[in-house]
């Protein structure tokens, strides 16, 4: 078995932090890197972040500093910077956490990011559920304000910025970023024709830039130890560590931090563990609800952010199963989610999520027939190559990985 890798960047202080005090949080180096930050230009900390080669921890794994780029180069009266803490993926908790483990990493990450584009409004979007996060990013953004680290002159500089928190209304959507500023303006929350992209035409039309606070916890880390001391961390195109939320049939399920190019193996293994006694591993669902399956042969398949790796990465969630996993109910659980978070801007989704749970609860009841497992596949199509955004797109995802692999005896039997 190999050794547990011990390099931590977002986890590194907690439990030594008191997440209450910022006293705490300066004592282990905290605002160090902002002040550091502020003693140079905007542009040489922007160009620091494109080094760094980080990449948003939200999902999609965009270079970060590319889409901070399109921001700053926009000659606007006025930029908007929004932490993402919207989190609302079943088994994904590793946001929440970090707010209630340290906020002001979060804080500190989002004044130097505001920064680096010009940006003088900031807000942490907050899923509404997160009732201990919320007071804890309030209380650190008091005392922010109440040491001058926020305000009309940052730590004395000429920098200038108000930061709020602002509680999202739970919509699994909004952690789209177009979803997500609209629903702040009081819009239905629902993603928008792109371009232009948010990080050109965002908040009330202004350039706006939206970072997984996960992303912006990295800042800190990158600006005071340098970009090429982060870049070689983890994988060559996918710098730094990345947190893991392990759950299902392992002995010790919750939130890792290891460095990006670790395996599912590893993870299962020699951080969460290894499979529950008794049981058989059977796969592994890599990045949530609508991610890829990893069984034995991909175990050893490093886990990085690109289009050319064969998993998937999404926000880190690792659902592992055993062999005696109930696959019709599971399946149901899945379509429900996403037929209950579909925000209905699309036929193909708000339709084919609605008729795919229904077939699958056929299914479940033994009630399943032929015609079901075509008009399933169709479904599958559609959601897969006609929604209107990556939601409808992943929503089957799942299903699809339950036929490839043969899982379900029903349709084995009604392949044709």
């Amino acid at each position: 078995m190999k050794k547990q890798k011990s390099i931590k960047i977002i986890t590194k202080y907690w439990g030594e932090i008191d997440p209450n005090s910022l006293e705490s949080y300066r004592r282990k180096s905290g605002y160090e890197a902002l002040r550091k930050a502020l003693r140079q230009d905007s542009e040489v900390i922007l160009q620091e972040i494109i080094k760094s080669g980080l990449r948003g921890r939200g999902g999609a794994g965009f270079l970060t500093g590319a889409k901070w780029q399109l921001a700053a180069e926009k000659n606007s009266s006025k930029k908007y910077f929004i932490a993402n803490l919207n989190e609302s993926e079943p088994g994904v908790f590793k946001d929440r956490l970090l707010a209630e483990n340290n906020p002001h990493q979060i804080v500190e990450g989002l004044i130097i990011a505001a920064y680096a584009v010009g940006a003088t409004r900031a807000f942490i979007y907050l899923n509404p559920c997160y009732k201990k996060a919320k007071m804890l990013l309030e209380n650190a953004l008091r005392e922010a304000y109440e040491k001058k680290i926020l305000g009309k002159s940052v730590m004395g500089s000429f920098f200038e910025l108000e930061i709020e928190v602002f509680e999202g209304a739970g919509s699994y959507v909004c952690g789209e970023e177009s979803a997500l500023v609209n629903s702040m303006e009081g819009r239905r929350a629902e993603p928008r024709k792109r371009p232009p992209f948010v990080c050109e035409q965002g908040l009330e039309n202004f350039p706006t830039v939206v970072n997984n606070v996960e992303t912006l916890a990295n800042i800190p880390e990158i600006i005071l130890n340098g970009a090429d001391n982060y870049r070689h961390l983890g994988a060559i195109d996918s710098p730094g560590t990345k947190l893991f939320c392990i759950d299902g049939s392992v002995e010790s399920p919750g939130l890792y931090e290891a460095l990006l190019g670790v395996t599912t193996r590893e993870l299962i293994y020699d951080y969460a563990g290894g499979v529950q006694r008794g049981k058989d591993f059977l796969l592994a669902q890599i990045g949530g609800v609508g991610g890829f399956f990893a069984p034995t042969g991909l175990l050893d398949e490093p886990l990085v952010y690109g289009r050319n790796t064969k998993l998937a990465l999404g926000s880190g969630g690792i659902l592992v199963l055993d062999k005696m996993v109930d696959w019709k109910k599971l399946m149901v659980s899945w379509m429900r989610f996403f037929q209950r978070e579909s925000c209905g801007k699309c036929v193909p989704c708000r339709e084919g999520t609605f008729r795919a749970l229904a077939i699958l609860r056929r299914l479940e009841q033994g009630d399943f027939s032929e015609d079901d497992l075509k008009d399933l596949k169709k479904i599958i199509w559609a959601l897969e190559k006609t929604s209107f955004c990556a939601f409808g797109r992943f929503a089957a995802n799942g299903i699809k990985e339950v036929m490839r692999y043969e899982l379900v005896q029903d349709f084995k039997e009604r392949l044709i």
